[in-house]
């Protein structure tokens, strides 16, 4: 259940580019069980699947290396961007459910950017299921990762 290990077969490539830390992943589309916060299962998947399973819309902005653009799936990531809203691609207790570790995230990029939650966020976080899964899903050390990333300032 809190075994960071099982997460190793996502496949994520990462480099640093202009000092900045960048991960490489291919599109992909989850499923969760109850009980954990890794991935039951893990398929190959379109954009939009890709972008729905995102923590927040501002995070689930693609950059087409080909184009040039910066292609927004959900159709809200750029607005959020510009009027500084966190908002989760889907329902906030579905994607706080699946993994609690993006309620930190929530705080990670508002307190960092400056941005307001949406009304469902605060309302999915007073959920008891949701403080519940907060504390059984999540291990020690990605909640003490997080929280350094916090402090750090680093997104």
């Amino acid at each position: 259940m809190q075994n960071p290990e099982k997460s190793k077969h996502l496949e994520t490539a990462t480099t640093t580019i202009f000092g900045n830390q960048i991960d490489f992943v291919n599109l992909r589309c989850e499923s969760y069980n109850e009980n954990s916060r890794i991935p039951e299962t893990i398929e190959f998947g379109t954009p939009l699947q890709d972008a729905l399973r995102r923590d927040i819309t501002i995070n689930s902005l693609f950059y087409n290396i080909s184009s040039n653009q910066v292609e927004d799936y959900i159709e809200k990531g750029l607005d959020d961007l510009k009027n500084g809203i966190i908002r989760t691609p889907i329902d906030p207790f579905i994607t706080f459910s699946d993994d609690p570790l993006r309620v930190l995230r929530v705080f990670r990029f508002a307190s960092r950017f400056g941005f307001n939650l949406v009304p469902e966020i605060s309302s999915a976080l007073k959920d008891e299921g949701i403080k519940a899964d907060f504390g059984s899903k999540i291990s020690k050390e990605r909640i003490g990762d997080e929280l350094i990333k916090m402090l750090d300032g680093k997104i």
